[in-house]
């Protein structure tokens, strides 16, 4: 098992938009996949723990995971951590509490990659995590100790090495 973790927001991030659950028995909407985000899961897991860490609140583990079945990534994720089952959605602090408890690392062995910067990055550095905003709509970048920007998942590695990784 990898002494690190790299968790990824899944709406915006992963997936193009939040996934549709159609309702029991009918499985996920069919939503593409963000360019570069199937690469950058499979690579990674390859060397880290790689979770989803989402706001979802109404679906089980394997439901959200089941929604990347198309994708051929399912079996890359080690964990979920949801609102649904944390208690407390993104950014909050019992959130990533919960995370971290449930990995076993201490929050600097720990990455989020998301697309909003309140919710997955400014909580999750908050809590002494590392952060990586995926900021695929404008040319900004927000740039400190702990948080870098990315444009593409093609920077993703350049972004891990910048911080130590």
């Amino acid at each position: 098992m990898f002494d690190r973790a790299l968790l990824f927001d899944w709406g915006g991030t992963l997936m193009e938009t939040m996934p549709v659950y159609l309702g029991e028995g009918r499985g996920w909407s069919t939503v593409p996949a963000v360019d570069g985000a199937v690469e950058a899961v499979q690579k990674a897991s390859e060397s880290w723990r790689v979770a989803l860490a989402t706001n979802a609140s109404e679906s089980s583990d394997e439901e959200m995971l089941a929604a990347f079945e198309p994708l051929g990534i399912q079996n890359c994720f080690s964990a979920v951590y949801s609102f649904g089952r944390a208690g407390r959605p993104k950014p909050w602090i019992e959130f990533w509490r919960y995370a971290l408890n449930d990995l076993q690392l201490p929050a600097g062995k720990v990455v989020m990659i998301g697309d909003s910067y309140m919710d997955d990055i400014w909580g999750a550095t908050e809590a002494g995590l590392y952060g990586i905003w995926l900021n695929l709509h404008s040319d900004e970048r927000r740039e400190k100790e702990r948080v870098r920007t990315i444009h593409s998942f093609a920077e993703l590695d350049d972004a891990l090495l910048s911080l130590g990784f």
